[in-house]
């Protein structure tokens, strides 16, 4: 199984994916080739599973320019566009209450993260219908999570905005009861019953 996570920065994709790893280690930026040389490995072990990725390199790469075009990167380095169909994506979007007083070493709170995290949910829902159009080969599956950030407990919770898949129902799922732990419930039996499929 794959997992990538992929939103903006201070939405917990790292924890997400060092947790559900099965080494606890989500790599980082995935690649074509990267993502090849994990499809090998899973071939050869199959305990070797599941893989998570924290970002994809040229979904962020996009979303982030695109969202921050006067931002200077200074990272001209070409990313190559690929389709991912046995993985799962999760973008993991904060709640809009709470995306104004986030702040990054990129950014100040404000604004600019605002602008990244709508980019995520739109270009996240443009994917969804282009992966329904053409079958389910871009993604396996495509989730929209929402993180509402509590800055004076410190604490944050999350819950289902959207689950797109061919062989799951987003109604079965308990929006409301998003963890890691259930995210990887709901991914496994996405899989098993693709096999039955």
């Amino acid at each position: 199984m794959f997992i990538a996570f992929e939103g903006p920065d201070k939405t917990g994709k790292s924890t997400s994916a060092a947790t559900l790893a099965h080494d606890n280690i989500g790599l980082y930026n995935v690649t074509k080739s990267m993502h090849a040389r994990q499809q090998e490995e899973v071939g050869i072990y199959p305990d070797y599973i599941p893989v998570t990725y924290d970002r994809i390199d040229w979904f962020s790469h996009m979303v982030y320019r695109l969202a921050m075009p006067n931002h200077e990167w200074n990272d001209d380095r070409p990313r190559t566009v690929f389709a991912m169909p046995d993985t799962h994506l999760v973008v993991k979007l904060h709640a809009p209450e709470t995306v104004h007083a986030i702040k990054d070493e990129l950014y100040d709170a404000g604004s600019p993260l605002v602008a990244v995290n709508e980019m995520y949910f739109y270009q996240t829902n443009f994917l969804i219908e282009m992966n329904k159009r053409t079958n389910y080969s871009l993604f396996r599956s495509i989730s929209l999570v929402e993180v509402y950030s509590n800055f004076v407990t410190k604490e944050f919770s999350q819950r289902w905005i959207r689950l797109d898949s061919p062989v799951i129902d987003e109604t079965g799922i308990d929006a409301a009861f998003y963890t890691d732990d259930y995210l990887m419930t709901v991914l496994r039996e996405e899989e098993h019953l693709s096999l039955r499929n």
